[in-house]
């Protein structure tokens, strides 16, 4: 639809250039080449050239300066035509011609500069509509491969614990060329001097020795490239290089677009580490108000610490987005921040129908009404109000029943009653049981109160856990709140969903 709109347009176009000609052939004829109206043939060669290039504009300047040909009077007087001298035919013919070529090439700039643009503004819009770090900086490459009419692009970005260049994001490249092995600053004299500042432009790779793989940039395809440095307030953070299939010598305008495009990157990284600090303080936050909540009973103390750690295992697994798991992770944290409003006699009454039942039946409530005048959490409520809904409808607080219960809310579901049937401290509700046990019960309420999904990627998780897993006190609480950090970069799991 949208080429047949295009050739439609052209046709219209096309269509009054040749009107356009046709009267301003009539008006010279009337009044002669010498005349005014002889400049009026600028008008459809400018035209042309703006709509169909170099070609176009060739083309109509050559029919104008035939339409003036010599068969066209120079003057026209009382006494009849005067022939125009054939010098003056040639003459025009090459300034019809300069204009059309000119004209056609300033268009050609102005759509180059335009787009280069627009590129630049979809790449700022990507970076304040998405923290999420290499979303951000894949946009970047795909958007320089575009307006550089490059091979490919790649960002790679500094470690400094093991001095490497890590690939960020890439545009273009192989599998086979992305595993060629480290991109280490002892082996790389090439990113040194990027590091330090410099804008490396390499011509031609197989014969630089500052490039690190030339047999496989040949194999690639690769034969020139430039490399821009990734600077964050004077500081060094990485590389953004762009390979062309072809020697090349980068213009000076190419190289600035790129420059822009690096200071793209760093203002991303920049936004993406604000972003990561913020929600690293918030997590702290949450995690101190849950441990405070909890520090009233040694037996259960942490429970939601575990809780957390065992449900971030389990949406990873189930290829959770980053997103949500995020939100998992808070709303996992928070999940019985309702209990501070129930009297502990009553949180001993999870199975009996009595009036303890009754009040214990309102903590999600309570924490929902809790949690609710804090904005950024708002997100996370549907898991507070719903992990004890259960899949057939029997769960409260609202009885909610199958997939109306939200998936994050089913997810803490299955790891919460798990994690309290394995933890000694939870007496009243049963005797301690093994881990083997707790699973067993968990796969027997399968269908009843759990969603068979879920406790069938549960029961796998837990059957080939090689190890223990660290207790999330321990982790970094950088982790759980960093951009990009489910299982793998697109959030979809590795393993079997069984």
């Amino acid at each position: 639809m949208k080429a047949k709109r295009r050739a439609t347009t052209l046709a219209g176009i096309g269509t009054a250039i040749t009107v356009l000609l046709g009267a301003v052939a009539i008006l010279v004829y009337v009044s002669g080449t010498n005349g005014v109206a002889v400049h009026f043939f600028y008008i459809p060669i400018i035209f042309a050239g703006f709509a169909f290039g170099d070609v176009g504009a060739v083309i109509v300047a050559l029919a104008a300066a035939a339409l003036c040909g010599p068969w066209a009077p120079s003057e026209v007087t009382a006494a009849g035509p005067i022939e125009q001298p054939l010098q003056d035919v040639i003459l025009r013919a090459l300034i019809f011609f300069v204009i059309g070529v000119a004209s056609s090439r300033t268009f050609a700039e102005l759509k180059r500069r335009l787009r280069e643009i627009d590129t630049l503004y979809d790449v700022a819009r990507s970076i304040t509509s998405s923290l999420r770090i290499r979303q951000v900086l894949s946009a970047i490459t795909e958007h320089a491969v575009g307006v550089t009419n490059a091979k490919a692009c790649a960002i790679r970005l500094l470690n400094r614990d093991s001095s490497e260049l890590e690939l960020a994001a890439q545009y273009g490249l192989s599998d086979e060329y992305k595993d060629k092995g480290p991109v280490s600053l002892d082996g790389s004299e090439l990113d040194r001097q990027v590091l330090a500042g410099e804008v490396i432009e390499i011509a031609n790779v197989a014969r630089d020795p500052r490039f690190q793989y030339p047999q496989q940039a040949a194999e690639e395809g690769i034969a020139s490239v430039l490399s821009v440095p990734l600077m964050s307030k004077d500081d060094a953070r990485g590389v953004i290089r762009i390979y062309s299939a072809r020697p090349h010598r980068f213009r000076l305008r190419e190289i600035e677009l790129v420059q822009a495009f690096a200071r793209q990157a760093a203002i991303a990284i920049e936004n993406a580490e604000l972003y990561e600090d913020i929600r690293r303080n918030y997590f702290e936050t949450v995690r101190a108000l849950t441990i405070a909540m909890e520090a009233k009973d040694s037996a259960t103390y942490s429970h939601s610490e575990r809780v957390t750690e065992l449900a971030v295992q389990l949406a990873q697994k189930l290829g959770i987005t980053d997103d949500d798991l995020e939100l998992l992770r808070f709303g996992a944290m928070l999940h019985d921040i309702g209990k501070i409003g129930v009297a502990e006699s009553a949180l001993e009454d999870t199975d009996r129908i009595s009036e303890g039942q009754i009040f214990y039946r309102m903590h999600p409530l309570i924490g929902r009404s809790i949690l609710q005048p804090i904005t950024f959490l708002a997100p996370v409520l549907p898991v507070v109000v719903s992990h004890h809904e259960y899949w057939d409808g029997t769960g409260f607080p609202q009885g909610l029943k199958g997939d109306d219960i939200p998936r994050l809310a089913r997810i803490v579901a299955v790891v919460d009653r798990y994690e309290r049937l394995v933890n000694p401290g939870f007496t009243s509700e049963h005797d301690p049981i093994t881990p083997r046990e707790a699973l067993d019960t968990i796969m027997g309420e399968s269908g009843h109160r759990f969603d068979p999904q879920i406790v069938s990627v549960f029961s796998w998780m837990q059957t080939h856990a090689d190890k223990p897993t660290k207790k999330p006190a321990e982790e970094d609480a950088a982790a759980a709140v960093a951009p990009g950090s489910a299982s793998s970069e697109d959030g979809k799991s590795t393993e079997p969903a069984s």
